[in-house]
């Protein structure tokens, strides 16, 4: 289990208490702003603002994190690209069985995980920086033989995105 990430929406006061998001499906992220509760008749109301920021924001920093990556965050990758196991399966040439493992911690995804990375961070980049990704990803391929991104390539492109994001906005 990861350590607790905490998520916030820049200039919104904080939540009194960090509100536990565990319909994220992972049990270490906390949100500390951006989260009204109401009480109906059939019990709490939970709203999120903007609830696909908060997402990225989790996605990226699973991605950025150097330990390997856990069953529930590869599963949370997944659902975030809008991909059913089987497609992802597809996608690395594999089996959705395979992909179940992977999600449920049976079996350790190997070069699937640094695959996973790559393919999240190309789903959520402007289409224009995209060469500019798969470039940088290509030679650390041909230099090191193998697909993690290297740690100041990796902060580069998710600055660009942040500042594609912005201008988008």
């Amino acid at each position: 289990m990861s350590q607790r990430a905490e998520f916030c929406i820049k200039g919104q006061d904080f939540l009194a208490v960090p509100y536990h998001y565990r319909a994220s499906g992972l049990d270490y992220v906390f949100l500390l702003n951006g989260v009204t509760t109401q009480e109906t008749p059939y019990g709490s109301m939970v709203t999120i603002k903007n609830v696909h920021g908060p997402h990225r924001a989790i996605g990226l920093s699973i991605i950025e994190k150097p330990e390997p990556m856990a069953g529930s965050e590869f599963r949370f990758l997944r659902k975030q690209m809008g991909l059913t196991q089987r497609e992802l399966a597809i996608l690395m040439r594999t089996t959705d069985q395979t992909v179940a493992n992977y999600e449920k911690n049976k079996t350790e995804p190997g070069p699937a995980e640094a695959f996973m990375r790559v393919i999240y961070l190309l789903h959520v980049i402007p289409k224009e920086t995209r060469v500019d990704v798969l470039k940088t990803v290509t030679e650390q391929i041909r230099t090191r033989g193998r697909a993690k991104l290297p740690d100041l390539a990796r902060r580069k492109i998710v600055q660009r995105w942040r500042e594609g994001s912005k201008a988008a906005a």
